[in-house]
């Protein structure tokens, strides 16, 4: 559905700012695509690039099989019909109703009362605000007009929805509820939507894949699941650890007094990371039965991500040297991800 071949943005000028390094991107048709980096990093350009609100300085830009590089004047403007838009900030006239701020896109395109009309009701529907039609923006919560930026850009029949920062003025709970209408418009309408974040929730809420952009470059792509449960470069680490924690705590490490190396009276300390159902036999209590050790849990936690469940454990083998040697090698033979990161003393 959407094609990013080598984009790059240069803004001229005195200070000369490299927006975006040579970035190719697939979205395909019907996801839900989210690009996540701290501010400045990039992502907002990169959004824009998608609509033509910013021009790629190189670079193709495929949308829906059209090359959006090429297209000026009235043939950019039929085409962004396709393309939705809601911003962080809402952009709402003041001066005019729910019903009315919806309609404006429809009218400067000359549709008909009757044809808007048509249009429009089936969509404050789905938005839930057909209670709300002739309310004005300062009647309105902060969730409802965010409602409103998306049943106005809903309302062009677009192919594309594009989210910059659409819940970062909003809270918690009302975040939630933008999210799942978003998800709900895209399994309904059979939408695709690229939102742009800074905030990892966001991500593990709704998008099935995620890039994370960094000084204007990509540096980690994949599905959401694989992304949350291995991230590799440290800024994804970051962005993940800070709603999901697969770390000891600092105070915990140190009480611990963890060894690199393992000497008479210490016990393997073990990560394990795991998704789904992955074993037939629960793990812990599979090691004390097998090799008759003491399994200490630490630390963990599960999680889910589009409804696949995925978890940590911190543990310590306490027993014979032999028997959690044996422990460590069967746990590498299970499908899941286990790794020794130090070694205390027994009986933790």
């Amino acid at each position: 559905m959407i094609e990013l071949t080598h984009i790059s943005k240069v803004y001229d000028g005195p200070n000369k700012v490299t927006a975006l390094k040579d970035i190719s991107l697939s979205i395909k048709e019907g996801e839900i695509f989210g690009v996540i980096g701290q501010s400045g990093a990039g992502k907002s350009t990169l959004i824009r690039c998608i609509n033509m609100l910013e021009r790629p300085t190189s670079g193709s830009v495929l949308v829906d099989g059209v090359e959006m590089t090429k297209l000026d004047g009235n043939a950019l403007r039929e085409q962004r019909k396709n393309i939705g838009m809601i911003f962080q900030h809402f952009n709402l006239l003041s001066s005019r109703t729910v019903y009315e701020n919806v309609a404006f896109p429809l009218e400067l395109q000359g549709m008909s009362k009757d044809e808007i009309r048509q249009r429009i009701l089936p969509i404050l529907d789905i938005v839930k605000l057909s209670d709300r039609l002739d309310n004005y923006p300062s009647q309105l919560s902060g969730g409802q007009k965010q409602r409103v930026g998306i049943a106005r850009a809903l309302a062009s029949n677009p192919k594309v929805l594009l989210c910059d920062e659409a819940t970062s003025a909003l809270d918690p709970q009302t975040t939630k509820s933008i999210l799942e209408l978003l998800k709900d418009i895209n399994e309904k309408l059979k939408l695709t939507i690229v939102l742009i974040t800074h905030e990892m929730q966001v991500i593990k809420e709704i998008c099935d894949r995620v890039a994370v952009i960094e000084g204007g470059i990509i540096i980690e792509e994949g599905p959401v699941l694989d992304v949350f449960t291995a991230p590799k470069e440290k800024t994804t680490r970051e962005f993940v650890g800070s709603i999901i924690s697969h770390k000891l705590p600092e105070e915990a490490w140190r009480h611990l007094n963890v060894q690199k190396e393992w000497h008479d009276g210490l016990c393997p300390l073990i990560r394990l990371n795991f998704t789904g159902d992955v074993t037939d036999e629960p793990i812990v209590a599979g090691m004390i039965r097998r090799f008759g050790l003491d399994v200490s849990i630490l630390f963990g936690g599960v999680d889910y991500i589009q409804d696949t469940s995925f978890g940590h454990l911190i543990i310590v083998l306490n027993g014979s040297r032999e028997s959690a040697e044996q422990a460590v090698a069967y746990l590498e033979g299970l499908p899941i991800k286990s790794e020794v990161i130090g070694y205390v003393a027994a009986n933790h």
